[in-house]
Parts: C-alpha cells; sequence; structure tokens
C-alpha cells in the first residue's frame, strides 16, 4: 500500500504540470482566435472571463491524456533511473506490478473524465456558444455577415465585405421600408461610428446611388447619385445582455450520450421504415407491371406500340421518382445517425486515452531510464501529436462517411495503444532493452561537449 501511494504521488506533479501545459496552448489559441470578436466593443472584464472559463471545459479534457502520459514517463523514468524498480524486484515484484498504480490511477481518471465529458461539457459547450453568439451581435458590424442579408432596427443590409476592426463595409446595398415608400440605397463603401452608449449608428456611405419609389404610385421613381451620404438609424438593447441558454438549440456538442442516442435511434427507425416502403414500392411495382401485362394481351388491337412504350415510360418515371424520395429519406437518416455517433464515440473514446498512456508512457519511462523533463517532454510531445493527428483525421473522415464513426473515433486509441501493447510485452519480459547510440552524432559533436553522457542503455 505505501509503494502504491509512493508511485502514484510521483505522478501528481508532472500530471498537474503536463496538463496545465496544454490547457495554456489551447487557451492561448482561443484567446487569438476569438481577439477580433472581443475587441472594441467595451464589454466587462468579468463577460470575457466568462466565456473563457466556459471554454476551458474542452481545453481539460484535449489536456488530460497529455498529462498522463507525461507523468508516466517522469515517474516511472525517474523509478528506474534511480534503480527503486530494482529494488522492487528484488523484493519479488516484476515491472509490470510497479505499473498496477498508474493503471489504477488511468482508469479512475477515464472513469472521470467520462462523467466530465458527458455531464459537464455539453452544457459548458452549450453556453459558451450563445454567450460567444450574443458577443458577435453585441455591435451591428458584428451581426453583419458578407454576402448575406442582415436587419438592423427597419434596414436591410447586405455587404459583400466587412471589416469588423475597422467598422468599414463595401459594396454596400441597403432597403428600407416606410409604410408605402421603398428605398434602395447603392455604395461603394460605407464607414460606421458609434455614440458612447452605443444607442445610435451613424453610416456614411460613399459614392453611390439612392432609389424611392412608392408603391401606390409606381410612376412616381426618384434616382438620386450621391458622393457622400449619411443615415443615422437609433438601435436598441445595445447594453451587453446574455440571452437565455435555454432559447438555443442543441447540436451534437452540446448534447449528453443520452440524448444523441435518442436521435440515433429516431434515425435508425426511420432507415427501417423506408427500407419497407421501398420493399413496398418494388413489390407494388411487380403487381403493376403483371397487370399491365394482361392488359397489353387483351387490348393488342386498341393500342400501338408507340402508345405501349409511352405508358411504360410514364410507369418508369413515376418509379424513378418515388425511389429517388425513398432513398434519399433513408440517405439522410443515415448522415443524421452517423453524424451523432461520431460525437457519441468521442466521449468515449478521449477518456480511454488516460488508460492507453499509461500502458505507452510508463513502460517507455521504465526502458528509457530517464525521469528528467527534456527527454519525458519530447517522448509525450511525439506519441500526443500521433494521438492528435489520428483523432482529427478520425473524426473528419468519419463526418465525410470514409470510416465508421467508431473506427474513426478510436483510431488514435488503436494505434497508440498497439505501441502500449508492444512497449509493455517488452517490459514484462525483462529482458529487453531500449537503445538510443548514435555514433555519427557522437563523432560529430565530441569536441562541442560530452554527448556520451546524453547517451544511455535502458537495461534494468
Amino acid at each position: 500500500m505505501r509503494l502504491t501511494r509512493y508511485i502514484l504521488q510521483m505522478h501528481i506533479g508532472p500530471f498537474l504540470f503536463g496538463t496545465a501545459v496544454v490547457v495554456f496552448i489551447f487557451f492561448l489559441q482561443f484567446v487569438f482566435k476569438t481577439l477580433e470578436e472581443l475587441v472594441g466593443k467595451d464589454l466587462s472584464y468579468g463577460v470575457i472571463a466568462e466565456l473563457y472559463v466556459y471554454n476551458l471545459a474542452w481545453m481539460l479534457v484535449l489536456a488530460v491524456p497529455m498529462g498522463v502520459l507525461f507523468a508516466t514517463l517522469m515517474a516511472y523514468g525517474k523509478l528506474s533511473g534511480q534503480n527503486e524498480l530494482t529494488i522492487i524486484k528484488s523484493a519479488g515484484g516484476s515491472a509490470f506490478g510497479a505499473m498496477m498504480p498508474a493503471i489504477v490511477g488511468g482508469t479512475i481518471l477515464f472513469v472521470l473524465l467520462y462523467l466530465f465529458n458527458d455531464r459537464v461539457l455539453p452544457e459548458t459547450n452549450h453556453k459558451a456558444y450563445v454567450m460567444l453568439t450574443d458577443i458577435k451581435q453585441f455591435r451591428p458590424t458584428a451581426a453583419i455577415e458578407p454576402g448575406q442579408f442582415s436587419s438592423l432596427e427597419g434596414y436591410s443590409i447586405l455587404a459583400r465585405e466587412v471589416d469588423r476592426e475597422n467598422d468599414i463595409l463595401g459594396e454596400v446595398t441597403i432597403y428600407q421600408r416606410q409604410g408605402p415608400q421603398l428605398s434602395l440605397l447603392n455604395a461603394r463603401r460605407a464607414e460606421l461610428s458609434y455614440n458612447k452608449d452605443l444607442t445610435k449608428v451613424l453610416m456614411t456611405l460613399y459614392d453611390g446611388e439612392t432609389q424611392r419609389v412608392n408603391r401606390n404610385a409606381p410612376g412616381e421613381f426618384r434616382r438620386v447619385a450621391f458622393r457622400e451620404y449619411r443615415i443615422t438609424i437609433t438601435t436598441r438593447n445595445q447594453t451587453f445582455e446574455q440571452t437565455d441558454p435555454t432559447a438555443f438549440g442543441r447540436t451534437d456538442r452540446t448534447m449528453n450520450i443520452a440524448r444523441m442516442q435518442e436521435i440515433v435511434d429516431t434515425s435508425r427507425a426511420e432507415q427501417k421504415r423506408r427500407l419497407l416502403e421501398l420493399k413496398e414500392i418494388a413489390m407494388k411495382d411487380s403487381v403493376m407491371e403483371e397487370d399491365q401485362k394482361r392488359n397489353d394481351t387483351a387490348h393488342t388491337t386498341a393500342i400501338t406500340r408507340s402508345q405501349a412504350a409511352q405508358l411504360a415510360l410514364g410507369r418508369l418515371a413515376g418509379l424513378r421518382g418515388e425511389l429517388q424520395r425513398v432513398s434519399g429519406s433513408i440517405e439522410r437518416a443515415r448522415k443524421e445517425a452517423n453524424k451523432y455517433l461520431v460525437e457519441i464515440h468521442k466521449k468515449y473514446s478521449i477518456p480511454a486515452a488516460c488508460l492507453i498512456f499509461v500502458f505507452v508512457g510508463a513502460p517507455l519511462g521504465i526502458v528509457v531510464r530517464r525521469g528528467n523533463f527534456g527527454v519525458s517532454a519530447v517522448i509525450a510531445l511525439g506519441f500526443f501529436i500521433i494521438y492528435w493527428a489520428c483523432l482529427v483525421a478520425g473524426e473528419k473522415l468519419a463526418d465525410r462517411d470514409v470510416l465508421h464513426p467508431a473506427l474513426g473515433m478510436w483510431l488514435g486509441n488503436i494505434i497508440v495503444g498497439g505501441f502500449g501493447a508492444y512497449f509493455t510485452i517488452l517490459v514484462s519480459r525483462e529482458t529487453v532493452s531500449l537503445r538510443f547510440d548514435f555514433p555519427r552524432l557522437k563523432r560529430l559533436f565530441r569536441r562541442k561537449g560530452p554527448l556520451d553522457n546524453v547517451v544511455t542503455t535502458g537495461n534494468y
């Protein structure tokens, strides 16, 4: 029991450090990604901090497996490098037995991260999505998307180009309807400015024309060209207010497993129903074909061959339309089910990486016999890049129906787990050595430093 506690204590510091480093990297990436959405909107620090706190959840989910890998590499590297593993074996233990505390700890982390992934992460993702949507709509330019119509207090605005940083719109078309009067403005460029409390927007348009028509008197048409034209728009609700999260619909990343499984079951039931419909259409067509043959035999003198061909073509066209409709419904239901299956398997596969990385980090740490930061960081980074690349590629391939959702989301675990199984088997035999020996590099740098001190042989 003391040995178990001692080994687990060796993991705590490296685990927290490795997890924190990965979270910090993801956090910086997210800050730079959302900086454009947040700057210049007079948002309170509390609102910005709340948005970042909500997004820390998904960063933590991805960082914990990396922390496990880094911690096992350092802990078992020290255990082997300081000959404590030799003492354990001399007392009747084994290398695999020394890995058991980490295996138990990885299993506990798997369960905890799964619960967090299923119960906490969907809620934080949903709140973060609602907050980010509210922030985008906080200022008028943030709600204007290039090439799409946007409504702003009675005006419909279409901008082909949007520069949110400088509040400039390019190639602008504005529609306004006031009773029977309909106005249309076209401008090459528009600049927006706001008063202090964001209750009014001053839009200055350059190099355009305005057109006005009265729907009650279509003959009254006015067209005026301008070099500069100003519009003052009185806005409402420009103080930041958070929308009730329950007013927003949920996506696959904001649902728990139970809710997504219901959608999958519904989609599969729809597929079965549509397949039965296909069979009914096929049976109905065969019956109609037999009836048509009897009718053709009975009325061979009444209709010509061209008329019979036209009747057959009409029947085939109707059958084709029905088959396309039903097969389209089957395909949509299948894609809907696969979309949610991808997310369901992700909620299991990422927590499972906590246990898989134990079987990679622990034997590598034992064999390499290096419990220092540099070696552990390099090895952990290498395997995490492999896992991350497989996770991203598997998800994209599963979303595109190239791979089955289960295979796509467990691809990284399978590949990295294969390495882990191989390393664990080698360590359990207790005869393997992993040698890092680069004679050419030693000769190249012999004059610059004692490279031989870095080269080690992992016999234990």
